[in-house]
């Protein structure tokens, strides 16, 4: 038994386009996100002088504004690599962090990495909604057995 020329390109196809489309799926790309302003924007603050309108105005919106009166503003940007199915790898991260005096002051402005080692609490006080985890299916079936027949037919 020969294999021909002309059968062995026809199983050649399907196995070359398999595998094309297999290997798409595993290239690396890469997501930055958030927002950190220009080196020179940020040598424009003037600690002391400025304050958070200031600063607001200057630099933009915060991605994240702290909680507690005098608090700072955290400017943060980082870059994921995501490869195929595995866990997302941070890549870099910055965080330009100023903070205020009890006047609304600049007293500090710091720029952090990941080699720096510094831990910056981005904490964020969030309503939890008591739905994450359950599907709208027990949802519907835990509400049985909870309904009164006054609800439905009235109370007459």
């Amino acid at each position: 038994m020969s294999i021909s020329g002309k059968n062995l390109g026809k199983g050649l196809v399907p196995f070359a386009l398999a595998v094309t489309l297999a290997t798409a799926g595993c290239v690396a790309r890469n997501d930055v996100h958030g927002y950190v302003p220009a080196a020179s924007d940020v040598a424009a603050i003037q600690t002391g002088q400025d304050t958070r309108a200031s600063v607001l105005e200057k630099l933009g919106r915060p991605s994240i504004e702290g909680m507690v009166d005098g608090a700072g503003l955290y400017y943060v940007t980082y870059t994921l690599r995501n490869y195929g199915p595995f866990k997302p790898q941070e890549l870099e991260r910055t965080v330009l962090a100023i903070t205020f005096d009890s006047r609304d002051v600049v007293r500090n402005v710091e720029t952090y990495g990941l080699s720096d080692g510094r831990v910056v609490a981005l904490n964020r006080r969030v309503t939890d909604d008591g739905v994450r985890d359950t599907t709208l299916l027990r949802q519907l079936l835990g509400n049985i057995g909870q309904l009164d027949a006054s609800q439905i037919f009235g109370s007459d």
